[in-house]
C-alpha cells in the first residue's frame, strides 16, 4: 500500500489529518457516525484500514508487506468517492477543482512510481466506487483493477468484469442481529415493501412505473421518501417486517437498498436488467434473491402474484441463507474471517493471473492488441 499524504485519504474524513500525518493502526480515526450517505460508498476507507489492522485474525486474505519487492498486488488508498462527495458533488466549477486536481497530483505521484511503470498499472487496486468518483482522468488508470458498485457509466474499454471487482455498498441501516422468530413468514405481514425516491435517471425510471402498478395493494408498501435519519429508521423497520423488499435500479443499475435489504433477511427482489452482483463465483443469488426484467415487472399483478405464489418452506429456506450470508456483507474495523472487505480481497487475488497475463503480453505486442480491435469491430 504506497503511504499518500493524507490530504488523498484521511485527510477527508477527520481534518486533524491534513497536517499530512500519515495513517497506522494507532491513529486511524473511526469512520464518522454522522456521515450520512457518504458510507454507503466507504469502501475505500475500510479497504485501506483492513492493511492497517496489525493483529492476527483466522482468515485474513491480505497482509501489507513493508518490501514493494515482495508484493502481490499495489494498493492506492485514494479515497475517490469521498473526494468527490467532499470537493465535487454538486458537479460545478470551481467546487469541482479540488475533486480533479487530486486525481492529477494522484497521477503525477502513480508515474514516478518504478512499479507502476513496471506493470503499466494492472497490478494496482484504485477503489471507485461511486459512480461519480475519479470522473476527470479515470481513462488514466483503466489498465488497473477498479473496485467498482456496478459498470452502468463506465464503457466497456475502461471498466469490465473480467479485470474489475464488484463490491458491495457499506449498509446504512443496521444489521439485524437478533432476527429469531420463531415464526418468521407470519410475524412479517407486509408482502413487498419499498421505500425510498422514486425519481431516478437511466434504468431508474422504472420506479416511479412500479409505483403506479403497486398503489392501493393492501399488503404492499411502496413509499416515496429521501434518505435522513428519521428514514433511514423507518425503513430498517420496514425491511425486518417484510417478506420481500423490492430492489429496482437507481441512477446506475444497482444500489444500495440491496444490501440494506440482505443484512435486515428481507428476500431481495430485484428488477434491473444490467446488474452485475458481489462475489457472484462464490453466490449462487438465487439461492436468496428473486430476479425479475424490467419487462416482467411492469406487467400489471405479474410480479406481485409470483411473489404470493412462494410457499412458505421456500421463503423459509432462502430467509435462513440471507441469514448465513449476511456477514459478507458487512465492512468493520478491525476486519473479521468472511466479511466484507476479507471477501473483496480474495475476489482481488483471483483477478492476478489476469492482470499479469496483460502484462506481459503488452511487452512484447509491436502494435496495439488486436483483440481489443476485434472486440471493437
Amino acid at each position: 500500500m504506497y503511504d499518500l499524504p493524507s490530504r488523498f485519504n484521511l485527510g477527508m474524513v477527520n481534518r486533524r489529518f491534513l497536517n499530512e500525518t500519515i495513517a497506522n493502526a494507532q491513529n486511524l480515526p473511526p469512520w464518522p457516525s454522522n456521515s450520512g450517505l457518504k458510507k454507503q460508498h466507504s469502501v475505500e476507507y475500510w479497504m485501506m484500514a483492513s492493511l492497517l489492522h496489525e493483529g492476527d485474525f483466522d482468515g485474513r486474505e491480505a497482509v501489507r508487506v513493508s518490501d514493494p519487492e515482495l508484493a502481490d498486488v499495489f494498493f492506492v488508498p485514494f479515497f475517490s468517492s469521498m473526494s468527490f462527495n467532499t470537493h465535487g458533488h454538486n458537479m460545478t466549477d470551481p467546487e469541482t477543482e479540488v475533486d480533479r486536481q487530486l486525481q492529477v497530483d494522484l497521477l503525477e505521484f502513480l508515474r514516478k512510481s518504478v512499479f507502476w511503470q513496471k506493470s503499466g498499472g494492472r497490478d494496482h487496486v484504485i477503489p471507485m466506487h461511486h459512480p461519480n468518483a475519479f470522473r476527470f482522468l479515470r481513462e488514466q488508470v483503466n489498465a488497473s483493477i477498479l473496485i467498482v458498485a456496478d459498470f452502468g457509466r463506465y464503457p466497456k474499454t475502461m471498466s469490465r468484469l473480467s479485470k474489475d471487482v464488484v463490491a458491495p455498498y457499506v449498509h446504512v441501516v443496521d444489521s439485524f442481529t437478533d432476527d429469531n422468530s420463531p415464526n418468521p413468514f407470519e410475524s412479517r405481514r407486509t408482502l413487498l415493501f419499498f421505500r425510498g425516491r422514486t425519481v431516478r435517471k437511466d434504468e431508474g425510471i422504472v420506479r416511479a412505473k412500479l409505483g403506479k402498478i403497486l398503489a392501493r395493494i393492501e399488503d404492499v408498501h411502496y413509499e416515496q421518501s429521501f434518505a435522513n435519519g428519521d428514514s433511514i429508521k423507518a425503513s430498517s423497520q420496514g425491511m425486518r417486517a417484510s417478506k420481500f423488499c423490492l430492489n429496482p435500479a437507481g441512477d446506475t443499475p444497482s444500489s444500495n437498498r440491496l444490501f440494506d435489504a440482505i443484512v435486515s433477511h428481507c428476500i431481495p427482489v430485484i428488477v434491473s436488467d444490467k446488474i452485475e452482483l458481489p462475489y457472484e463465483d462464490e453466490l449462487d443469488y438465487t439461492q436468496f434473491s428473486l430476479f425479475f426484467s424490467v419487462n416482467e415487472a411492469l406487467k400489471p399483478g405479474y410480479m406481485v402474484g409470483k411473489l404470493r405464489q412462494v410457499p412458505k418452506d421456500r421463503w423459509e429456506e432462502m430467509w435462513r441463507k440471507l441469514k448465513s450470508i449476511s456477514l459478507h456483507y458487512e465492512y468493520q474495523y478491525p476486519p473479521k474471517k468472511e466479511d466484507a472487505v476479507n471477501m473483496l480481497w480474495r475476489q482481488i487475488r483471483r483477478k492476478l493471473p489476469g492482470a499479469k497475463l496483460s502484462e506481459h503480453r503488452s511487452r512484447r505486442l509491436k502494435i496495439p492488441d488486436w483483440w481489443d480491435r476485434r472486440r471493437r469491430r
